[in-house]
């Protein structure tokens, strides 16, 4: 059996045990809560947080679940898969996507007092957009999404790392249509080939990728300055980047080279790192300031064909990005 094939058996597997333990879960609930509110008490905070993030966990769940009956019933209307490529079936799935990835973002906003703020670069009309987006923690893998939605560009093609396709939702449709879930055991060279053909088939559809690859920790940033100033001597001397890490070029290079003709947007954020684990999420509700979002957006034409010149113009703007993260730390502080 290919790993191709055993992949898309697992996921298979995933989602028939999510769609089974969903409705057990929530059989369960009144305990969940029960146990919850136990813990809220002894912790004598106002905030009720692990009830907030038992509500936020159920609420996912059945977004989830949602999102993979939806898939099944979208696999049996395109003829158990038959159609799965059309152009109907492809506005079909986006929809759904962008949808799900609301509705995410509404939970949060119900149960976590989650706010986002936009200020920046306007995204509506002119060229194809590859979106490079600074990466925090797991739920603001969602964020460019919501951002192109609210601008009207849709659909989306994404870069994400392949651990992201283990759920459900996100590896049921990122691998039904043209996305890109990165290998990084298959070598540099397969996955930059994979993400340029990726961009050149784009057309008029926005393309997302987290150049960092991860999100920061205590432990990350040294390492990666290290190697990056080990590989590119000048580069390790122009970063100095105290909140985001270095994007790694072979990705975002890969869309600029499959892409020409798109302009670049750079987003950035504060907030999101409160969401790097379940404990700092039940410390942190309801948030108290809102998610900042920002974004700059580069005209094509300040690219070329030379990709140390691009990776100059890219490296400008990260750090343009993380000196702004820093200067809405200042303030809050």
């Amino acid at each position: 059996m290919s790993d191709r094939v055993s992949q898309r058996a697992m996921r298979i597997g995933v989602a028939v045990v999510l769609v089974c333990g969903v409705p057990v879960v929530l059989l369960a609930s009144p305990l969940l809560f029960a146990v919850s509110g136990a813990i809220d008490l002894t912790r004598r905070t106002k905030s009720a947080g692990v009830s907030r993030l038992v509500a936020m966990v159920l609420n996912y769940l059945v977004l989830e679940w949602i999102g993979v009956i939806a898939a099944f019933v979208l696999w049996v209307a395109t003829g158990f898969g038959l159609f799965m490529g059309t152009g109907l079936s492809r506005r079909v799935h986006y929809s759904v996507q962008a949808r799900w990835g609301q509705s995410v973002f509404a939970a949060a906003q119900r149960w976590l007092g989650l706010q986002v703020e936009f200020e920046g670069s306007t995204l509506e009309g002119g060229a194809p957009l590859i979106v490079a987006a600074h990466h925090a923690s797991f739920f603001d893998a969602l964020l460019p999404t919501l951002l192109l939605r609210r601008n009207g560009r849709y659909p989306v093609r994404h870069v994400l790392k392949r651990e992201l396709s283990w759920d459900p939702c996100l590896g049921i449709y990122g691998h039904r249509h043209a996305n890109h879930f990165v290998d990084r055991s298959s070598g540099d060279t397969v996955e930059v080939a994979a993400i340029e053909s990726l961009a050149s088939g784009a057309g008029d559809e926005s393309l997302v990728i987290f150049p960092e690859g991860t999100f920061r920790s205590a432990s990350k940033p040294k390492q990666i300055f290290k190697k990056v100033a080990a590989t590119d001597p000048d580069r390790g001397a122009r970063l100095n980047l105290s909140h985001t890490l270095p994007p790694r070029p072979g990705g975002i290079l890969a869309l600029l080279k499959g892409a020409p003709e798109a302009d670049v947007v750079f987003v950035g954020h504060v907030g999101f790192v409160a969401f790097g684990s379940l404990r700092s999420i039940a410390a942190s509700v309801p948030f108290p300031e809102p998610i900042k979002v920002k974004s700059w957006r580069v005209p094509a034409n300040n690219f070329g064909a030379d990709p140390v010149e691009n990776l100059l113009v890219i490296d400008s703007y990260w750090q343009l990005m993380d000196d702004w993260i820093g200067e809405q730390l200042a303030q809050s502080n």
